[in-house]
């Protein structure tokens, strides 16, 4: 089955969301950014419980970055920063369907905070590190639809603002 989704996000990861939305804004000229915390129950390999992460987003070019500074749970952003320090974590596509493993790839992480109608998780990241270099996300097409209008809007109202 050839992988089918649209690359929409760059999911970035750091220490300190102010200090990062500060660092994109003057270096790349991105913002302004939509804060939202997020705060869910979910897995990452072996281990369920909470997280909670704080957000940003804006757009970059044609797409979409999300930044995220992990709080709380043992999840892929919290290991890769801890590993790997700061940096492009993750892909994001927009899909139709989460059963989709390309090249085999295990699902590794599952947010049970955004689910879809039979309740199975509506965002999922695929172990692809040795292979691509970052984990791949895979969304539901309606959810992120929902989440960029948001962004959209957000960055209608507030043009010519500040970056943070």
């Amino acid at each position: 089955m050839q992988f089918k989704g649209d690359f929409y996000q760059i999911g970035v990861v750091v220490h300190d969301i102010d200090r990062g939305m500060e660092q994109y804004h003057r270096l790349l000229g991105l913002g302004p950014f939509w804060r939202l915390d997020t705060d869910y129950e979910g897995r990452y390999r072996d281990w369920h419980g909470r997280f909670a992460n704080r957000n940003a987003f804006t757009k970059w070019g044609n797409v979409y970055l999300e930044m995220v500074q992990p709080v709380i749970g043992e999840g892929n952003a919290k290991e890769w920063l801890e590993t790997r320090g700061e940096g492009i974590f993750h892909l994001g596509y927009a899909v139709d369907d989460l059963t989709q493993q390309p090249g085999g790839a295990e699902c590794v992480f599952e947010s049970w905070g955004a689910t879809l109608p039979d309740g199975d998780p509506a965002i999922i990241h695929l172990d692809t590190v040795a292979r691509l270099g970052y984990f791949v996300e895979l969304s539901d097409r309606a959810l992120v639809n929902k989440l960029n209008a948001g962004i959209d809007r957000f960055l209608a109202e507030h043009a010519g603002g500040t970056g943070t």
